[in-house]
């Protein structure tokens, strides 16, 4: 089978004979019309998609039209709201992210070529960790690649996960192992992170206390009451836990303050508490593991977050922390993108240096 024709018609040859379909117009694809009709695909609707493309309603309308009426079926069912993506649509727009993030990597390839001079980096953070990270290795970028422009995408997890998926961000960094991807996504470790719980002295009690933390406790002439000059003290003691531990079975009557669902340390501590059979009381709902501490310091319940939260906020000397584990717990930082991703020179830099910064 031979395909022919650019113009107002397309026909194919087969078996000697030639077939006419004139009511395709083949032509060239153009990036700026994919990049449309993938982002009206993503958003569901055309005026919402104008408005994040920064064109007119009627504009985009019209390139859609002028599209469909180019490959000759609908792309869009504009009878529904929101708008569905018929199933030509669905290849199309498939095939157009392949091909746009093609362009991409060619372009970053270019770029690295022209000794990355130039540019801009796109990746995601959720909102916090950008407040904590970046500010440790935007210097060291900057002085590396003056010319480069960094543009952050902050979001919840699940909403980075989509925008990865769509091509919107180069990578992002998350929480989230590699059993946890999509297939097609790869993740690179870039800090293993302890998880603590946190609580005002008056939620714990004696008998949440671990066995051996009891013990120790004892053993050492330090007070049961476990806030921070038990940990203080065990640390100056040389014991081996860092932070005193709480047995979470335990604790099914105490309060939990928790970030909403979509955050990874929300999907995190669910699973955590389900492992101990927890149906937990949920005092307050957060968008924010800060405010979570600051909320746990001042006795309203308890919450699991990142050490590095408690950090931003002055150390872990000034609250009550505590281990809710027979082990610590952590969970690797990663750094993930789709193995078709190219990442270029200035792209890795920034990857590297973020390990560099907080693996130690």
């Amino acid at each position: 089978m031979i395909a022919n024709g650019w113009g107002k018609g397309y026909n194919e040859i087969e078996d000697g004979k030639k077939k006419e379909f004139p009511h395709i117009r083949r032509r060239r694809m153009d990036f700026r019309e994919m990049l449309y009709i993938t982002t009206v695909a993503d958003c569901r609707s055309i005026t919402a998609a104008a408005r994040k493309l920064y064109i007119s309603q009627p504009s985009l309308s019209h390139i859609v039209s002028k599209v469909e009426q180019d490959v000759g079926v609908k792309l869009f069912d504009r009878g529904t709201s929101p708008l569905t993506v018929t199933y030509a649509g669905e290849k199309y727009v498939e095939t157009a992210r392949k091909i746009l993030l093609m362009s991409d990597n060619l372009r970053k390839e270019l770029i690295d070529a022209g000794l990355g001079e130039k540019g801009r980096i796109t990746f995601g953070m959720p909102t916090e960790r950008t407040g904590y990270m970046l500010p440790a290795v935007i210097p060291d970028f900057k002085q590396q690649y003056p010319g480069i422009e960094l543009q952050v995408r902050e979001a919840k997890s699940d909403e980075l996960l989509q925008a990865i998926m769509r091509d919107d961000i180069s990578f992002y960094v998350i929480p989230r192992d590699q059993g946890e991807l999509p297939v097609g996504l790869k993740a690179e470790l870039i800090y293993r992170e302890h998880l603590v719980l946190v609580a005002d002295s008056s939620m714990i009690r004696a008998d949440m206390l671990m066995e051996t933390e009891r013990a120790d406790a004892v053993q050492m002439q330090i007070p049961a009451d476990p806030g921070k000059e038990t940990a203080k003290t065990m640390q100056k003691a040389g014991a081996a836990a860092v932070l005193p531990r709480v047995n979470l079975s335990a604790m099914k009557d105490v309060p939990f303050i928790m970030l909403k669902k979509g955050h990874a340390i929300r999907q995190k501590t669910d699973t955590v508490l389900r492992q101990y059979d927890i149906d937990p009381k949920i005092m307050i709902e957060l968008s924010s593991c800060i405010s979570a501490v600051q909320l746990a310091a001042s006795g309203l319940g308890v919450a699991i977050v990142p050490q590095r939260a408690v950090e931003v906020l002055g150390g872990m000397e000034r609250f009550h922390c505590y281990d809710f584990s027979a082990m610590p717990e952590y969970w690797n930082v990663n750094a993930v993108y789709k193995e078709t991703m190219y990442l270029g020179r200035a792209e890795r830099f920034l990857i590297d240096l973020m390990k560099k910064k907080f693996s130690c």
